[in-house]
């Protein structure tokens, strides 16, 4: 773990965005390039950027601390061997000390803009707040509409009543929030965001929803992903599901004690 730059004592973090970077060695300078260029334009307060690289043998966090100069605050989180997407985003979380915390894709899926949102948000103290996809238009496939559409309406139905979608990789929470939540996660893979939501709710919190239409796919065209993947995803993401259900009824989220 590392901290490259000096930062001035007694300034507060007011904003810590968390970016889960596992074998990304293609697109993370570019990303935090343009994400530093974007923070020097718009001001949401004292910025934290922590970067999580799982082992990655591709170089992927080398090419993060070269970047790591451009942010007033930057830190380099390496959990060890590669456990999940989840795992990651949780070390970051809890690693970071923004009085908000979010994090958002190493492929700036959704566009910088959305860090308005974001300040919106903080600006109301909100508890938690998460970009919501029109899926219909970013899964243009017909088996990857299908199985996105259901697999939503499955997590509507077991789960989250009134979230459209649930696995945007862009969500942040108030420190309070992100602490009280992410420590209580138990799922490290693709289901996190499910779990975490679920949490969220059973923990008392509101969800605040917004609408991000402009949600691209950079890797969509390289990607290649077999529909059998798409298949299996959602199969797993239904077992999620259902592990979720099951710690909701046997009290595995107890709030804590007032």
């Amino acid at each position: 773990m590392t901290s490259p730059k000096d930062t001035q004592p007694g300034r507060p973090i007011d904003l810590s965005i968390v970016i889960p970077a596992y074998q990304e060695a293609a697109i993370i300078s570019d990303s935090l390039g343009s994400l530093a260029k974007w923070l020097d334009k718009h001001d949401y307060g004292v910025v934290e950027v922590v970067v999580v690289v799982a082992d990655s043998p591709d170089g992927t966090a080398d090419l993060a601390r070269v970047q790591s100069s451009k942010f007033e605050h930057f830190l380099l989180v390496e959990p060890g061997h590669r456990v999940g997407k989840g795992r990651d985003v949780r070390s970051g979380i809890l690693h970071a000390s923004g009085r908000y915390r979010l994090f958002m894709d190493a492929d700036l899926a959704t566009p910088l803009v959305h860090l308005d949102d974001v300040a919106k948000l903080m600006s109301v103290h909100a508890d938690v707040g998460i970009a919501v996809r029109n899926l219909a238009r970013i899964h243009p496939g017909i088996k990857r509409r299908v199985v996105s559409e259901i697999g939503n309406l499955l997590a509507q139905i077991v789960l989250l009543p009134g979230i459209h979608d649930t696995q945007c990789g862009f969500k942040v929470f108030r420190a309070d929030v992100a602490e009280a939540v992410f420590r209580r996660l138990t799922i490290l893979g693709w289901g996190f965001d499910l779990e975490v939501l679920a949490i969220t709710r059973k923990l008392g919190y509101k969800i605040t929803t917004f609408n991000v239409p402009d949600w691209t796919d950079p890797k969509a065209a390289t990607a290649g992903l077999a529909s059998d993947s798409v298949v299996d995803a959602a199969m797993q993401t239904f077992g999620d599901l259902i592990r979720i259900r099951l710690n909701l009824w046997s009290g595995a989220y107890r709030s804590p004690e007032k």
